[in-house]
């Protein structure tokens, strides 16, 4: 617990003295690149002494020393500042790059110069002119110094884009739920008039048995409605299920007027499909076919696999005019094929046509089964 506490407030303090927007997993990048950087550096200059085998004097030891812990503090202040850069405007960062590397190098030079003539006249060397020492030393500072400020500046680059990338990522995931949902609870509306107005006509005419009934019906419907989640696939099994629920609602309103029959392979009851996929097209057949008829009218729904897919079929045989599609219809086959193709893309299709006598939509997607583990459960 004790340790817990300590890092929640090493953190916590480590994010009040970081720039503007920097995140203490970029710090630990921008360290372990300046140590890498230094270190090297410190390996070429010392390459020599070296491969001679000798062991470093103590002075020079100290002077190695010194300059790496001036290159790890300069480079920090220049991380801050290539961090500050990105909110310029982009047509000055470059230069402001430029300015900033070639400023570090100069005082790092300056500060190198009175280092290597203390470390002269510490081993008894004549030193030269600090300016001669300043000049002869420059030109690897700013090497070192425009290096990292450009590999620094990629890595920024790539770690910006990448956030960029998985921002919209989950935008287009946000925006690709948001449809879903949309397209899915956009139905409640019409399914609420229909089923209300039908419980109203069985009210008015004093059947109230079979009013309370329905009710009964449209509040397990509902309920099952609100607890699926319209993101999520469920079993053939379960969006026929719903299907015989809102058609039960609907058989007190039509009584025989309306035969309902279901033809579908037990091993193709575990085949995964949207939730409420169905709903839309059983609700037009009701609304199109059976409310205007005077005789019964028969609602079928059928699955069938073909290879690797899943062919569902909702068809009446309602007195439609032939290659006609009923007024309004457009909008539960705009609603279904849109809920395709968010699902499965072009693997997702929709086929709606009138037939000699009624209406036949047939959906075609792929067959994929219920996994193990939900299989299990």
């Amino acid at each position: 617990m004790i340790v817990t506490q300590a890092n929640s407030v090493m953190f916590a303090n480590m994010h009040d003295i970081l720039p503007p927007g920097m995140k203490p997993r970029d710090l630990w990048i921008a360290a372990g690149l300046t140590m890498f950087l230094w270190l090297v550096a410190l390996v070429l200059w010392s390459a020599q002494d070296i491969a001679s085998g000798e062991p470093f004097p103590a002075a020079y030891r100290i002077l190695l020393t010194q300059t790496l812990v001036g290159g790890l503090l300069l480079s920090t202040v220049l991380v801050g500042i290539i961090w500050l850069c990105r909110r310029a405007p982009r047509r000055w960062r470059v230069p402001l790059l430029v300015v900033a590397a070639l400023a570090i190098a100069l005082l790092h030079g300056g500060i190198d110069a009175y280092q290597v003539r203390d470390y002269a006249m510490a081993v008894a060397h004549k030193s030269p002119p600090l300016s001669e020492i300043f000049y002869r030393g420059l030109m690897p500072f700013v090497f070192i110094y425009g290096f990292y400020a450009t590999a620094w500046g990629l890595t920024l680059s790539d770690m910006a884009m990448r956030e960029t990338q998985r921002r919209l990522a989950e935008a287009n995931e946000a925006a690709h739920q948001a449809q879903l949902a949309a397209l899915r609870f956009q139905l409640n509306p019409h399914f609420l008039f229909n089923t209300l107005n039908a419980i109203s006509s069985l009210i008015v005419t004093r059947r109230n048995a079979e009013a309370e009934h329905v009710t009964m019906k449209l509040a397990d419907f509902l309920r099952l409605s609100l607890e699926t989640d319209p993101q999520e696939e469920i079993t053939l099994d379960e969006e026929l299920a719903n299907a015989q629920s809102y058609l039960d609602i609907e058989s007190a309103r039509f009584g025989e007027r309306l035969h309902v029959e279901f033809d579908c392979p037990a091993a193709l009851l575990d085949a995964m499909v949207p939730s409420f996929l169905l709903q839309p097209l059983v609700e037009n057949a009701v609304k199109y076919a059976v409310a205007p008829a005077r005789e019964r009218v028969t609602l079928a729904l059928r699955a069938r696999a073909i290879g690797s897919l899943l062919e569902l079929v909702v068809q009446d045989d309602g007195r439609h005019a032939l290659g006609s599609k009923p007024a309004g219809l457009g909008v539960g086959l705009v609603n279904v094929r849109k809920r395709l193709a968010a699902f499965y893309g072009e693997l997702g299709d929709i086929d709606a046509r009138a037939t000699e006598r009624g209406f036949l939509v047939r959906l075609t997607l792929p067959l994929r089964m219920v996994p193990v583990r939900r299989a299990a459960e």
